[in-house]
């Protein structure tokens, strides 16, 4: 006669809990966190730059406002066709005045609030020993009527960017200056608070599995 063994199952053996999986951060949650550092370093720069232009010509008006003794320029007149024209931006250099040459572009403040950006065609000498700038737009007839003492000199033009004028203003524009501020930060701190979510995510998952009962 045959006899059939059953096997009981323990109440341990019921209750025993099923492996977790582990879980690792998504391809998305990867890509949004390089994405956010990428954003991060492409606009942080140009933050810091337009914040520090928007702060120093706050705080000196009818200056040119530099960063590391670089400023931009925006050309408004046709005046140096055809080195630069109208909406091209240009890069001046603060330099020493005392010793510029003939054919340099300057940028000069004419003494009625407005910055003129003219090639340097000669000089004369005061009695004093210090330098008059003679200065003139290469499409100009004439030169300028007033000779540039040194002391009004802001710089010599170093680079000239064609239409780069019209991004200047883009840029210039104060929603535009708090959005170039604001948005890197937040994707910074939103990279923090992802990373530091997925974290705290796998150590609660590494603490789980060594509360796991472990099978005799």
């Amino acid at each position: 006669m045959e006899h059939e063994s059953e096997t009981e199952l323990t109440p341990e053996a019921e209750a025993k809990p099923e492996p977790k999986a582990k879980q690792t951060p998504g391809i998305k949650h990867k890509i949004g966190i390089i994405i956010g550092i990428l954003l991060c370093l492409v606009l942080l720069p140009f933050a810091v730059v337009g914040s520090t232009l928007a702060v120093k010509s706050y705080m000196y008006p009818g200056k040119v406002a530099t960063v590391l003794g670089v400023g931009p320029l925006v050309v408004d007149t046709g005046s140096m066709r055809p080195a630069f024209k109208e909406n091209d931006l240009i890069l001046m250099r603060e330099t020493d005045a005392t010793a510029l040459n003939i054919r340099d572009i300057i940028a000069y403040y004419d003494g009625k609030g407005t910055v003129v950006t003219h090639r340097i065609i000669g000089y004369d000498i005061t009695d004093s020993g210090a330098r008059l700038y003679i200065t003139k737009g290469d499409a100009n007839n004439t030169q300028d009527r007033n000779p540039v003492p040194a002391s009004r000199v802001a710089g010599i033009v170093v680079r000239v960017i064609p239409g780069g004028g019209k991004v200047m203003r883009f840029i210039a524009n104060p929603v535009v200056t708090v959005i170039a501020i604001a948005l890197p930060l937040a994707l910074f701190y939103g990279t923090i608070a992802l990373r530091k979510k997925i974290t705290q995510k796998k150590g609660k998952e590494a603490v789980a599995d060594i509360d796991e009962p472990q099978p005799e």
